[in-house]
Order: structure tokens, then sequence, then C-alpha cells
């Protein structure tokens, strides 16, 4: 590869990720935009409870570990 395709490369890449951060900015902006206090409320929510199986479960199976080494 010659100097001036390298050169040409690194422009290509540095117009690609200029144009990459701008996408990314919009698209913060636009979730920024549309953030709703209730879906906040019920994806906490969600999560709570998921976290709460998941802790029913990791409790369900140390039991029955401890009652089959018993």
């Amino acid at each position: 590869m010659t100097a001036l395709e390298r050169a040409e490369v690194r422009d290509l890449l540095a117009r690609i990720d200029e144009r990459v951060k701008a996408i990314q900015e919009d698209i913060r902006e636009i979730n920024l935009s549309r953030r709703c206090a209730g879906h906040h409320v019920k994806i906490r929510t969600l999560e709570r409870m998921v976290w709460g199986c998941l802790a029913g479960l990791a409790g369900l199976g140390a039991r029955m570990l401890v009652e089959t080494l018993r």
C-alpha cells in the first residue's frame, strides 16, 4: 500500500468515524427526548421482579443442594 493510499484510507476512516459519532449523538438526543417517566417506573419494577426471581431460584437451588448433601 502506497503512502497516498494510506492517506486516503486514513481520511476515509476519519470521515466514517465522524459520521458514526454524529449518528450516535442523534440517537442519544432522540432517546432523551422520548424518555417517559412512566416507562422508567415500569422498567425499574420489571428489573426488581427479575432480580427477585433470580434470588428466589438461587435460594431454592442452595436449599436443594443442602438437602442433597444431608
